[in-house]
């Protein structure tokens, strides 16, 4: 079982903040997963939102800041503020950090929303610059810019993120098929639209079942049931407790 930590260990640290990177080294896991946006002035920066507000202060749109702008956002946590890793990082901090280890990036390219000219492009480059492309795995709700990592480069690992806003307009035969015309070797459901038909039908076409975010006990053990290959979770110590239990 692939157990990912979801924005870093981000039940305890702040999500995509190279604090909650650093407390993920020492987990029995298999890797991390993290968030990719694009600046106005082209640096790759790890932020789940498309906007400031949420977990950095600050407003507007990353893709209309600098890198500059960005760097001077500060943590909404009176707690943590001054801490120099709880800024936003870049996409290359992140991987310098994790490349001397044996864990995984799974990175979630957000363009599903906001549309980054030469987004896939850039990430794949960068990747190779650090010769990480073995340990990166990329994931996006976006099958347009699956298509296109498939034509840069087909031996980079890829994934279909799906939930139910997905499953309302296609059929699972259809999301299958778009998995193997993007070559994805995974896909990534939500754990609610998870069930032995998506699990069955997806290994039948060789295809791994990686599934997010999973933070509830319950859900873990009906999932190890269904046999998925992998989660993504806030909470990596605590459900590699319960899959060691049950498997």
């Amino acid at each position: 079982m692939n157990i990912y930590a979801h924005r870093g260990n981000s039940g305890f640290f702040p999500e995509n903040t190279m604090y909650a990177f650093k407390k993920s080294l020492d987990l029995d896991i298999c890797g991390i997963e993290l968030d990719v946006q694009k600046t106005k002035d082209g640096i790759l920066v790890v932020h789940h939102d498309e906007t400031l507000g949420r977990v950095f202060d600050g407003k507007g749109y990353i893709k209309k800041l600098t890198f500059d702008q960005l760097v001077d956002s500060n943590l909404n946590n009176d707690e943590l503020i001054s801490r120099d890793d709880c800024k936003i990082p870049t996409l290359e901090e992140v991987l310098e950090l994790i490349k001397p280890t044996n864990l995984t990036i799974n990175i979630e390219i957000k363009n599903n929303k906001v549309r980054y000219k030469g987004i896939e492009e850039d990430i794949i480059n960068l990747v190779k610059k650090h010769n990480m492309e073995e340990r990166v795995l990329i994931s996006s709700f976006n099958y347009r810019s699956l298509k296109r990592i498939f034509r840069l480069d087909p031996t980079i690992k890829t994934a279909y993120l799906v939930g139910a806003f997905t499953f309302k307009h296609k059929s699972l035969k259809k999301v299958l098929k778009r998995c193997k015309e993007c070559n994805c070797a995974y896909i990534h459901p939500s754990y609610d639209v998870v069930n032995k038909e998506l699990v069955t039908e997806a290994h039948k076409k060789g295809i791994s079942v990686q599934v997010y975010t999973v933070n509830s006990i319950t859900i873990m053990k009906k999932l190890i049931k269904l046999k998925v290959d992998g989660v993504f979770t806030n909470y990596p110590k605590i459900i590699n407790t319960i899959v060691n239990e049950n498997l």
